[in-house]
């Protein structure tokens, strides 16, 4: 008999952060032209409306550009993500801006191993990378609630990478996963608002990087 774990899932009515809700959308004024980076859009709410350092500015593809070396690079954002997703997701929250500091730590890592240069297939791993930390991240999350009922770690005196090697929680997880209905759709709203708000992070870093690409 599947173990069903919907208990120590975030309930729908617990508080979001309040960046999320708004009781409406508020839309800023056009980025003016001339800093060194892309004209950009958003609304007042989005963390991209708030001044920040100028995202490396991307270049059509040279022959210089070591795509493999950028990458792995730009891996280390991926990491970085997860752990602070999980963190917030014991709090009972889903958030944009893991997405959209991913995004954007993930392209300035990538011009660091590239020596400067960030071409159009350079933001295509950008985006897979991003794409990639949000759909672990979320697993990472479900694995959290594993070691929680389980009841394996205190979170005041203990930490749950205390149980990354530990294989109970991810049989548990893969059980219910494979053979618990009840379980899958008691995570389901929480994997589309987890898209939503991956999409909505990340969306405007991307698109800016997408058009500067262009021919």
């Amino acid at each position: 008999m599947g173990v069903f774990l919907s208990e120590n899932t975030a309930a729908p009515n617990e508080p979001q952060p309040a960046s999320n809700h708004s009781t409406g959308p508020e839309y800023g004024m056009r980025i003016p032209e001339g800093n060194g980076q892309p004209p950009a859009w958003g609304p007042a709410w989005h963390p991209e409306a708030t001044p920040q350092a100028p995202l490396p500015r991307p270049q059509q593809a040279s022959e210089g550009e070591d795509i493999g070396r950028g990458a792995i690079f730009a891996l280390a954002a991926m990491p970085l993500g997860i752990i602070v997703w999980m963190v917030i997701w014991n709090f009972g929250w889903i958030t944009s801006f893991v997405t959209f500091g991913v995004a954007a730590l993930a392209a300035r890592l990538y011009v660091m191993g590239t020596a400067g240069t960030l071409s159009r297939k350079g933001v295509w791993i950008v985006a897979s990378i991003t794409a990639a930390t949000t759909l672990l991240s979320f697993l990472g999350g479900v694995w959290l609630d594993a070691v929680s009922y389980i009841g394996g770690v205190s979170y005041i005196g203990g930490s749950p990478l205390a149980m990354i090697l530990d294989p109970e929680p991810w049989d548990l997880m893969g059980y219910n996963l494979a053979t618990n209905p009840d379980f899958v759709k008691a995570y389901a709203g929480d994997f589309f608002m987890a898209l939503l708000f991956g999409a909505l992070g990340c969306f405007f870093t991307l698109r800016s990087l997408f058009a500067a690409t262009k021919a």
